[in-house]
């Protein structure tokens, strides 16, 4: 009678396992399964960057990044700015930033000034729903968007 208790409750224990490995495989808390591809679509809007002192800062002067799969583009305060980017996973690289060099009254030429200075430094992305933050190679948050 033992030998037959034991079939009924051996069925289950594939299914155990199988759950145990299934979480084992779950997602992990580095932002690693993050799709390049979510960066592309509606445009993105600064809503903050860290300023030089370290601290978060609202940033309301039009900076906006459109992401096209291997070109970044967009207005950095005062002028049009464009650059290639590479991603895979929540990894990001650019390449050279060329933009226009119009001269623009403060605060447009402060922000975009940091802002490009800090786009150089750029390491990791993670998008969640509308907003996205691109941090630096210390996982440190710089940059801070909204989706428009």
């Amino acid at each position: 009678m033992s030998a037959r208790r034991v079939r009924r409750r051996w069925p289950f224990a594939p299914i155990l396992i199988l759950a145990v490995v299934l979480s084992a495989c779950g997602g992990d808390d580095e932002g690693g399964a993050q799709d390049p591809a979510d960066l592309e679509g509606d445009p993105w809007v600064l809503t903050q960057m860290l300023n030089a002192a370290g601290e978060s800062e609202i940033v309301d002067v039009g900076v906006n990044a459109e992401f096209d799969g291997s070109t970044m583009s967009g207005i950095s305060g005062c002028n049009r700015y464009n650059t290639s980017y590479e991603a895979s996973g929540n990894e990001i690289s650019f390449g050279p930033i060329a933009g226009t060099q119009m001269a623009c009254p403060e605060p447009q030429m402060s922000a975009e000034a940091r802002y490009l200075e800090l786009l150089e430094t750029v390491a990791t992305f993670e998008v969640d729903g509308r907003s996205m933050s691109m941090s630096d190679t210390d996982g440190t948050p710089i940059l801070q968007f909204a989706r428009s």
